[in-house]
């Protein structure tokens, strides 16, 4: 015998060497499955081991659901979650035997479907595509029609397998039931024939959620009932419903709390001179609605929303100008926006009054985009993030979107100045790009109305610096240059502005014009003689400011942030040396700068 035990089997001996081997063979595997069980022993005197399965089963499922809600459906990070069943045998056994667990196909794999849908049993199904996925995998899936919950396939626009697809379902539902479905959502894209079209009827009593997009339906559906969520998008015109439609569809859902509906409204005649006038008692009462958004044009929008009475404290409008008369649509919608506005930020049940505490104004696709919160720094919008631990479900936004003509730009930002509290404004974030005017500001916040306005991030046109200058500049005893014909009496602008944030924009040299960094010493300079400094001022890639500038308007305001960009126009600055008014005209470039 060896040191180890074994046998000693010479070359002459194989039949002897193989005997040996198989025996050495038997006894390795004796020992590794008695050391999977002493491994299973050990693990179960951990503390761990102690929870029931019950427990461990739903901390497995909580696990699962929010690695899903982390990642796309189409990502095969969504299926980290399994690796629980790699811990220990235990752990194997309980996964396994956890049907909700395998509850949300993975659709990109047709195996991994088959495999998951068995493992799933009789637990209800979740069904969600991302952009990749497989139409086969998804048809078996949608075949368990008695077990889904929630579905939602948003195929891409000229998906015909996707369409066919939908319409399959469709057909199914109608004469099938689907007694667990909660959650609908469809969209097959606009450039699909013929649309897809909700059946009139279907047997699916727990639906509370509807989203559809580029579908069409009919307003009197028996879906259209006792819904909680409805969003629907890109009805085509013949489906169009009438006002007194949707408002019988709306009375159907008095549970509802999240309408959207963008170009579904019902349409009005391009010579519309006055809005539908009706009694308060025959509107829709909606009383626990918490976001509205409705998109169409202006008369379209305020014909709705004069028909919902609701507490509402999220809403989002997108409104556009016809082609007819936009003054007169703006005139008569005004009431009806100023109604809504009022019921977003009047006293709720409890007593908490819902005022607006920030303020974005932005110009995506060439509108006008004003977006209040009662949140002083939202999480979703602010530039600097300072409120890391703020409430995101507590912004109560409220988004107005106009897509009006240039010239209405003005009538607009004043009108809704006089229809928000600004008083209550702390923080206001500007990035846009359109042109000002004179007064712009004074337009915008009203005059004095922001007197509580302590935050202020700006990016923007060259004008609109100009203006927040000269706006700046001290009501009483001013150092700054002068401004022809412009009255210095009237309240001081912004007089709790303690924070300013300049980025990405210009500053010019140029004599012509209010944007050089000495007006901006000097009309910090006034705001100090008032009493009313500066505590911080941030600016960053932001061009025609160098270190003598910053180092000026830092014995003026206690903390300068400047990211040192320097731009390469630092040539042509108007010192004593080297300008000459005869031989540049600096107007006559509209950037701002000489070349």
């Amino acid at each position: 015998m060896t040191l180890c035990g074994c046998p000693k089997v010479t070359p002459d001996s194989p039949v002897l060497a193989s005997r040996a081997q198989i025996e050495i063979d038997d006894e390795i595997v004796a020992l590794e499955e008695r050391t999977r069980a002493l491994r299973t022993c050990r693990n179960s005197l951990s503390p761990i081991s102690s929870l029931p399965p019950e427990l461990l089963s739903a901390i497995f499922v909580h696990h699962a659901q929010q690695t899903q809600f982390l990642h796309e459906p189409d990502n095969p990070d969504i299926l980290s979650w399994l690796v629980v069943g790699h811990i220990c045998r235990h752990w194997r056994g309980v996964a396994l035997g956890t049907p909700e667990l395998w509850a949300t196909p993975f659709l990109n794999s047709s195996a991994a479907t088959d495999e998951m849908l068995t493992r799933s049993k009789m637990a209800p199904l979740n069904l969600k595509i991302g952009l990749q996925y497989r139409i086969d995998a998804i048809q078996k899936a949608l075949m368990h029609i008695e077990r889904l919950q929630v579905v939602s396939l948003l195929f891409l626009h000229g998906d015909t397998a996707g369409h066919r697809c939908i319409m399959e379902f469709i057909d199914k539902l109608s004469s099938c039931s689907a007694p667990r479905l909660k959650s609908l959502a469809l969209d097959v894209g606009d450039k699909q024939a013929p649309r897809i079209v909700i059946p009139i009827s279907f047997s699916a009593p727990n639906l509370c959620k509807l989203q559809i997009k580029h579908c069409d339906l009919s307003w009197t559906s028996s879906v259209l009932t006792g819904l909680t969520v409805l969003h629907i998008k890109k009805v085509s015109l013949e489906r169009l419903p009438t006002l007194d439609e949707l408002v019988s569809a709306l009375r159907r859902m008095p549970a509802l709390h999240t309408l959207t509906l963008e170009d579904a409204l019902p349409t009005l005649s391009p010579h519309t001179v006055s809005l539908p006038q009706t009694s308060h008692t025959m509107n829709v009462q909606l009383l626990h609605l918490k976001q509205l958004r409705l998109t169409a044009k202006m008369l379209e929008v305020a014909n709705v929303l004069a028909r919902i009475e609701s507490t509402t404290s999220e809403v989002r409008l997108v409104c556009r100008a016809s082609s007819g008369n936009p003054n007169q649509e703006w005139n008569l919608s005004l009431p009806i926006i100023s109604r809504a506005l009022e019921s977003c930020f009047k006293d709720t049940p409890n007593d908490f009054r819902q005022v607006p505490r920030s303020m974005q104004l932005s110009s995506p696709n060439s509108c006008i985009r004003l977006h209040y919160s009662t949140v002083r720094n939202p999480l979703s919008w602010a530039w600097e993030m300072r409120c890391h631990d703020a409430d995101l479900s507590a912004e109560c936004p409220v988004i107005l979107d106009f897509d009006f003509p240039i010239e209405m730009r003005r009538t607009i930002l004043s009108d809704l100045g006089r229809l928000v509290p600004l008083g209550s404004i702390e923080a206001m974030y500007c990035d846009f790009f359109f042109a000002c005017w004179d007064g712009f500001w004074a337009d915008i916040l009203t005059r004095g109305g922001a007197r509580n306005l302590a935050y202020m991030y700006l990016r923007g046109p060259n004008q609109a610096l100009e203006e927040l200058l000269k706006s700046l500049r001290s009501r009483k005893h001013s150092v700054s240059r002068s401004i022809g014909g412009r009255s210095q009496q009237g309240p001081i602008f912004s007089p709790a502005l303690s924070h300013l944030v300049f980025h990405d924009l210009e500053f010019d040299s140029s004599i012509f014009n209010w944007m050089r960094p000495s007006d901006l010493l000097d009309v910090l300079i006034d705001r100090v003689n008032e009493g009313r400094g500066l505590e911080h001022l941030t600016i960053t890639s932001t061009s025609g400011i160098f270190a003598r500038d910053v180092q000026l308007l830092r014995e003026v305001v206690a903390d300068v942030n400047w990211d040192e960009y320097e731009s390469d126009e630092e040539y042509f600055t108007d010192t004593e040396e080297d300008y000459d008014g005869d031989f540049i005209d600096y107007e006559d470039y509209s950037d701002g700068y000489a070349s």
